[in-house]
């Protein structure tokens, strides 16, 4: 009982697990405590910013000791990355309609666009994103690329009836797919250290389609 206690209840505020003024953060259930977790996170990362925010912080957000945070989430890495799993997951790509003879590279960058537009909150509140993604637990990893596939599924799909019209070279849309990607993402690394919007990281991504047309 006081290992649990000493877990879930912050330090000066145990006193054997009797009532006190935490005693409704006793009451919460796992997955409640995990919501209350990534709130907290989500508030403190856009005030504090993601390396001031410390487990203790969180801890005192949710009645919560370090080591009780950590029973919910494996590193502060991960808090991170759940947070940004929900935001991808919501995300839902518009039909965007291009006039007669649009290319399909055309249609490819107004998702990326769209993309970065999505991406400026995010963007703003985490500018050290790209530096904890490797930090992240193996599980969280992988739901993550999941996530990332689904929602780049339109982007697969102008690839292969652009491959089809003879637009693009005939490449593995998988390897195509993830190619497009990675310049994106590491044309967003570049802007993260020399300043601006994550829409400056999609010349990047014409650069790469070109590279794929015929």
């Amino acid at each position: 009982m006081r290992t649990l206690c000493a877990a879930t209840i912050p330090v000066g505020q145990q006193r054997g697990c009797g009532v006190t003024r935490d005693s409704t953060f006793k009451r919460r259930t796992s997955q409640e405590t995990r919501e209350a977790v990534l709130e907290a996170a989500r508030r403190l990362f856009f005030t504090k910013g993601f390396d001031q925010t410390t487990l203790m912080d969180l801890g005192n957000e949710t009645g919560l000791s370090a080591r009780g945070v950590i029973l919910h989430f494996e590193t502060k890495a991960d808090i991170i990355a759940t947070l940004l799993i929900r935001d991808y997951s919501a995300r839902r790509a518009p039909m965007i309609e291009r006039p007669q003879g649009s290319t399909h590279a055309q249609r490819i960058l107004d998702f990326y666009f769209w993309m970065a537009r999505e991406d400026a909150a995010t963007f703003i509140a985490f500018p050290t994103l790209w530096s904890v993604s490797a930090r992240w637990s193996i599980g969280v990893e992988a739901e993550m690329n999941a996530v990332l596939r689904r929602m780049r599924e339109p982007v697969r799909q102008e690839l292969t009836r652009g491959i089809a019209a003879g637009e693009f070279r005939g490449v593995d849309i998988q390897h195509a797919d993830e190619l497009i990607w990675q310049s994106y993402q590491h044309a967003l690394r570049a802007v993260a250290v020399n300043g601006g919007m994550p829409a400056l990281a999609v010349p990047q991504v014409f650069k790469t389609l070109e590279a794929l047309s015929v």
